[in-house]
């Protein structure tokens, strides 16, 4: 079977971890959009950890969970996002103001919602976290 979004695919697999409890998962293919929003995740303590296991066949990383991810997913289809409209949607994808994450990606790289106003940037909205 083909694989239409394996960077959904991933967070929804940490998304079902998460709900049955399990402490560590393991998604495959690795990407260089999946590390750089697991690296986001890891800075604002959503997991404990994440490494890069090579298998010649794309790549693993194994995440290490902490429990703290109520939701996450995917956004489909990449909405492009102005800095000035990041706060509608806020509004459309997380629960309050100031609850969780909207990650971004930007010209500057993956950011979260919060670090693109600051740096008056906009880009495509590809996930969001709470």
């Amino acid at each position: 079977m083909v694989r239409l979004d394996p960077f959904a695919d991933s967070l929804a697999t940490i998304k079902n971890a998460e709900m049955v409890g399990k402490k560590v998962v393991y998604l495959h293919p690795a990407s260089k959009l999946l590390r750089a929003v697991l690296k986001i995740l890891k800075e604002y303590g959503y997991i404990e950890d994440f490494e890069y296991i090579e298998n010649f066949r794309g790549g693993i990383f194994k995440v290490t969970l902490k429990g703290r991810i109520h939701n996450i997913g995917a956004i489909k289809p990449r909405f492009s996002v102005k800095w000035r409209e990041i706060e509608e949607w806020e509004r459309k994808y997380l629960p309050a103001y100031t609850m969780g994450l909207l990650i971004i990606s930007t010209p500057q790289g993956v950011l979260t919602h919060e670090e693109a106003k600051k740096r008056r940037v906009g880009g495509r909205l590809i996930a969001y976290v709470y």
